[in-house]
């Protein structure tokens, strides 16, 4: 239910809105699944309609945001070697799978009809989503900035960027999930890293499938929840939907430029603006891995953030270290502690001293400096 003060939120927020063009595309080619939605964006003038495009690709392909480094991002070599297309957005983000067992809303709206605050941005537009679950028996909620989650789980992801005249804001229903594929595509420093991924992945993301058999009930029809999105958009909007066929005539001139543009590779392998040391699962889950050079030898971690507490760490390396199951206690004893760096110290200090730990030239500060230069460089 909307109580007065969302209303007000609302009507500040939002102006002049009094219809809505939808082009439902079903199943389309992947190129064109990113196409559309820029050349909308690219094309936006005063006369342009509100849009929100609804897809999904047949094939399967990646893609990286905009901000994104491929070579540093994307396993090139298995992705050519297994026919997975490669895309960059200018959508900002992390690099995703999409595929036909995901169903794609893309609003592109007036800027001068919906608010710059990005926060609010995806509190507006995200609602119509939420609202469309929960008419599934399926509790969703937003966890700013901008996941799509379900009981701490990861249901969806979101992203949105101003092009031109526009506010674009991208994401899906997930009705499936390849978490196998999705931690091949990625480029990671290890395959422990890559398996801590897959897991991760599995642990912290759901989809729609997982969901209805955890609730031990059929699936319901896409047409069912698009029907649902739909009418969750036009009042959410206080709006008019009005289907539309096709790209409009200006649009469609626009098409084959921004085809080119998504496919060159100059576009493609543009270095990003700066480099992820890390891969995002959700909003409070991140997974790290990094090497810090002590006197005795490299010191290798792989860690998994949960909120502000490591979920999970394993550490390596060329050290010595002696009793030969140091490591076991040091890494138990993490897991699950609060990310302060003198606690982290002192925790290790103190079993250090209970276990009689020797580790020539590497001290408990090492492994805290270790743990600190991955976290803090990302």
């Amino acid at each position: 239910m909307v109580n007065d003060n969302e209303r007000e939120l609302d009507n500040n927020n939002l102006k002049n809105i009094k219809k809505i063009r939808v082009i439902d595309y079903g199943y389309y080619n992947y190129l064109d699944s990113q196409a559309i939605y820029h050349v909308i964006a690219h094309s936006f003038n005063e006369n342009s309609a509100d849009t929100l495009i609804l897809i999904s690709p047949i094939e399967t392909y990646a893609c990286i945001g905009y901000f994104q480094d491929l070579e540093k991002e994307i396993d090139i070599d298995f992705c050519n070697k297994n026919n997975i297309p490669v895309l960059r957005r200018e959508v900002g983000g992390g690099a995703v799978l999409l595929d036909k067992n995901q169903l794609f809303f893309q609003f592109i709206f007036s800027k001068n009809r919906i608010t710059r605050d990005v926060n609010l941005i995806y509190q507006i537009f995200l609602e119509t989503a939420v609202n469309t679950y929960k008419r599934f028996n399926l509790n969703v909620y937003h966890r700013p900035i901008n996941d799509l989650q379900i009981e701490g789980g990861k249901i969806g992801g979101t992203g949105a960027v101003e092009i031109g005249n526009s506010i674009v804001v991208v994401g899906s229903f997930m009705f499936d999930f390849n978490y196998d594929l999705m931690s091949k595509i990625l480029k990671v420093p290890s395959e422990k890293f890559r398996d801590k991924l897959y897991q991760n992945m599995h642990d912290y993301i759901t989809n729609i499938k997982r969901e209805f058999a955890n609730l031990n009930i059929q699936i319901p029809e896409r047409e069912e929840i698009k029907s649902a999105f739909l009418e969750e958009v036009s009042k959410k909007f206080n709006a008019h939907i009005e289907f539309a066929e096709n790209l409009e005539k200006h649009e469609l001139e626009k098409l084959d430029e921004i085809r080119k543009k998504l496919s060159d590779k100059d576009w493609l392998y543009k270095k990003g603006k700066f480099v992820d040391r890390r891969v995002k699962i959700s909003s409070n889950v991140n997974i790290y891995e990094g090497n810090y050079k002590s006197p005795g030898g490299l010191i290798r971690i792989t860690l998994t953030k949960r909120d502000n507490k490591i979920a999970d760490i394993e550490i390596t390396g060329d050290f010595t270290m002696i009793p030969s199951d140091a490591l076991n206690y040091i890494e138990d004893s993490l897991k699950d502690i609060e990310i302060d760096y003198d606690t982290i110290n002192s925790k290790i200090i103190e079993l250090y001293e209970k276990f009689k730990i020797q580790s020539p030239g590497v001290n408990p500060s090492d492994f805290t400096e270790a743990i600190k230069n991955i976290l803090e460089k990302n």
